[in-house]
């Protein structure tokens, strides 16, 4: 069960950021964003988990599963907390352009890239609120992924999280506690549930929180240039 951590409500802001239907170019482009705005966050001192990526390369994908090697990203999720923690979203949200060489294609004409970064909505989390949803959940602890070595997790700290009623499976290992592992899991299904909440509710077929935004091509708020990924001021 989870412990008495929870019995204040978490006031966090999710952001997505993701590549949209644009080409691997963009996905690298996530990857990168991702990089900078938990960058800007950890100085800012507003506090940042990376809850999810989803890697571009279908070959790569592993559904739900936090894979930092791969530097394609299709999308991410970062909850954000604290007080800076809304400034630094306005900071964020909206088109995100890097201009540069495409990293995967020599000579390719097209030198921008765009990405979306949107707040995904969530209900406020309480403990009363997570300790009703982890009574559906069915729990799987296995042992976390990574490089060979002596760095391979050993112990069983990722966790296998089903919602029995919808059938909604996840896996997480984003700490190397499978208890802030299962609380990650809850959050997720939280936002996901939500998400088919709202679609239910206003009969959208853009509701899945997974579904991937339309970007717009201009009106930037920020722009990062070449190899370096500098940002343009």
């Amino acid at each position: 069960m989870l412990n008495a951590d929870l019995k204040k409500p978490d006031k966090k802001i999710y952001l997505q950021i993701s590549a949209g239907q644009g080409p691997r170019e963009c996905g690298w482009v996530v990857a990168k964003v991702t990089k900078q705005l938990l960058a800007a966050a950890a100085q800012q001192k507003v506090c940042a988990t990376q809850l999810e990526v989803r890697a571009f390369d279908k070959n790569a994908l592993r559904q739900n599963v936090l894979t930092p090697e791969v530097a394609s990203y299709k999308s991410a999720l970062i909850s954000l907390s604290g007080a800076g923690a809304q400034a630094l979203a306005e900071q964020w949200q909206g088109s995100v352009k890097w201009q540069g060489e495409s990293p995967f294609r020599v000579g390719h004409k097209r030198t921008n890239w765009f990405v979306a970064v949107q707040c995904v909505e969530c209900s406020e989390l309480t403990q009363a609120s997570l300790a009703q949803l982890e009574k559906d959940v069915r729990f799987e602890a296995t042992r976390s992924g990574g490089p060979g070595g002596q760095h391979v997790n050993k112990t069983s700290s990722a966790v296998w999280a089903t919602h029995l009623p919808t059938g909604i499976k996840l896996r997480v290992e984003s700490d190397r506690s499978q208890h802030r592992n299962r609380r990650i899991a809850l959050e997720r299904l939280q936002l996901q549930l939500n998400a088919v909440e709202q679609a239910a509710a206003q009969q959208q077929v853009a509701a899945n929180r997974l579904g991937h935004y339309q970007l717009e091509r201009g009106n930037a708020v920020k722009v990062f240039c070449g190899a370096d990924f500098v940002e343009k001021h």
